[in-house]
């Protein structure tokens, strides 16, 4: 009996097994459009980047603030002005797919942006997460996580070297 038992739990699970989903992807077409957009953003393609979100989109960004594709890319283009360069790395770049438990599609990528200030040429590297939900191959929410603290201190150091200078220029 306990032998027959053992046989009929070993079937059940090797059954509830093999009839899983899978919900863990490295390729998908969700992933192929956070690549195009990955691309679109590093060549400074705003329009193709716009693209990519639904109408209804909500992103966070470093918040639990929900903006507009047209906030964030107003505000990128504000970070991304004092730069002589930027972008993505393509060493250390992952993408992947997850389907959750509400059927839901959600890439996450990890990546290194690296870039430049034009001002001191100083460069900065900054590890980036992201996790955006598509729906329809279109993006309808993302959520950013990145740390700009070394970006504001070097822009704060040079808004003070400036204001040296302007007092030095007037005495």
């Amino acid at each position: 009996m306990k032998k027959f038992l053992l046989i009929l739990l070993a079937t059940v699970f090797f059954i509830s097994c093999k009839n899983a989903e899978p919900r863990y992807f490295s390729s998908s077409p969700e992933i192929d459009v956070a690549k195009a957009h990955i691309k679109a953003y590093n060549e400074g393609d705003w329009t193709t980047w716009m693209s990519h979100y639904a109408d209804t989109a909500k992103l966070s960004h470093n918040t639990l603030d929900e903006s507009s594709p047209a906030e964030v890319l107003e505000g990128l283009k504000g970070l991304l002005a004092a730069t002589s360069g930027y972008g993505f790395t393509d060493k250390d770049i992952f993408y992947e797919m997850v389907v959750d438990d509400k059927n839901e599609k959600w890439v996450n990528f990890w990546g290194t942006w690296e870039g430049t200030i034009a001002a001191n040429n100083q460069k900065l590297i900054i590890p980036v997460h992201l996790t955006v939900q598509y729906v329809d191959g279109k993006i309808v929410e993302e959520h950013a996580y990145y740390d700009l603290s070394e970006y504001m201190a070097v822009m704060q150091k040079i808004q003070s070297e400036m204001e040296v200078e302007e007092e030095e220029m007037e005495n």
